[in-house]
């Protein structure tokens, strides 16, 4: 029997999930294989398809095993399961960053192959304490120690983690209640990973006061907080950007000149993600000295963005074309944010943005409403190094492009949820 305090609490968080089947993230350890029992009799109760998916990152060679003796489980439950493989890292960077985003683009790949548009992961309350602590370490604002959100809308997926509230060893005890036991990461506990680290440094913290309840409802407090400071944001947002459907985004200079400063910063973030569709905002001290240069009428580069001053009244973040690659198929979106169709023309084609040379074959682009930098970084379409077409510029719908997200959802993605 299932631990009735882990249920209700599972249960409460599961309220928010909306209809259609529901995906479940299943690595074989602990927090997940219970995330998947307590899911599965939720789904039970109440008539609800759910999938599982195993990602196998070929770092370990247990891992393997353990995606085995996952879809085992989900066989003996009628569970349909999937193993993901990641074989693409190239042993430079971060490993565990290039895991998770691996991790993540093959499961939103995979769900959205099936028309699952909720993933359930299994974060706990001792993660959302652990990621407080190295975010505090890192100088992190309030937006870094918010920490764990508990839903989160990213890559056309909603991403809930409705255990975040439960800590680990309540998830093992309904484990253990079930009989089931759990894989073991060596690296969980390998001192050599920052997370690690401050995992062993708990229970000195703890008999200093800062148990894992207290680092984990301070950053749910200050979820709140950022959540007010997103909704003044937008608020400004509102009065003074206009995002063009060319990508670019323009701002009224004097408003942002009188609004408190922590605003200004958090809508220039914003304005650098959107435009460039980067995933993370750049680091305070860049995004500062950004601000304040060009609210003093300077051009800067940031982020893969330009940010030059349109007039004495309006500055504008425009994509920097020199950070854009060039595309050798068309029909795929470019540059992370670019849904670009050609009819009736020759293949091979390239696509890249305009550039310099370019923009010398195209002197019309001056009788456009865009600014120069804007239109060098424009898609544009090639066949053997032969200008065929700037979408953004040409009218006669031989080829087209527009943006994938669309200009509405400038505003609508400063709320995180």
């Amino acid at each position: 029997m299932i631990p009735s305090a882990a249920l209700d609490s599972f249960f409460d968080a599961m309220q928010q999930v909306p209809d259609g089947p529901v995906a479940v993230a299943v690595s074989g350890g602990s927090d997940s294989l219970a995330l998947l029992v307590l899911t599965a009799e939720w789904a039970r109760r109440n008539n609800r398809d759910i999938a599982v998916v195993t990602v196998d990152h070929g770092l370990r060679r247990e891992a393997a095993a353990e995606a085995d003796s996952v879809a085992r489980l989900c066989q003996d439950r009628r569970l349909p399961h999937d193993t993901l493989c990641w074989q693409n890292w190239d042993g430079t960077g971060n490993l565990q960053n290039a895991a998770r985003e691996a991790r993540r683009d093959l499961i939103s790949d995979w769900a959205q192959q099936r028309s699952i548009k909720t993933v359930l992961t299994g974060h706990t309350r001792d993660d959302q304490a652990e990621t407080f602590l190295m975010r505090l370490a890192r100088g992190s604002g309030v937006d870094g120690l918010a920490a764990i959100h508990a839903v989160q809308n990213a890559d056309g997926l909603i991403w809930m983690r409705p255990v975040l509230s439960i800590g680990r060893q309540d998830l093992r005890k309904v484990l253990q209640q079930e009989g089931l036991t759990w894989a073991e990461d060596p690296s969980n506990d390998d001192p050599r990973y920052t997370r690690v680290q401050f995992r062993q440094a708990q229970p000195d913290l703890a008999a200093l006061g800062l148990t894992t309840d207290v680092l984990a409802q301070t950053a749910e407090r200050l979820q709140s907080a950022r959540q007010a400071l997103e909704i003044a944001t937008r608020t400004l947002a509102e009065e003074v950007a206009t995002p063009r459907a060319s990508g670019a985004v323009r701002l009224q200079i004097a408003p942002l000149r009188t609004a408190p400063e922590e605003l200004c910063y958090r809508l220039m973030a914003h304005c650098l993600i959107w435009v460039s569709s980067s995933r993370y905002r750049p680091r305070f001290d860049s995004l500062k000295h950004l601000v304040h240069g060009v609210l003093g009428g300077e051009k800067r580069s940031l982020a893969g963005c330009l940010i030059a001053p349109v007039d004495e009244d309006v500055i504008e973040i425009s994509r920097e074309a020199n950070a854009m690659n060039t595309a050798q198929n068309p029909d795929r979106i470019y540059d992370n944010r670019w849904r670009i169709t050609c009819k009736d023309f020759p293949r091979p084609l390239l696509v890249r943005p305009l550039g310099a040379d370019g923009i010398l074959q195209r002197p019309d682009w001056r009788q456009s409403a865009e600014t120069r930098n804007t239109i060098l970084s424009s898609p544009s379409i090639w066949y053997n190094n032969e200008l065929m077409s700037v979408p953004l510029l040409d009218k006669d719908h031989n080829c087209t492009c527009r943006l994938v997200s669309g200009v509405e959802t400038f505003f609508s993605s400063i709320l995180t949820h």
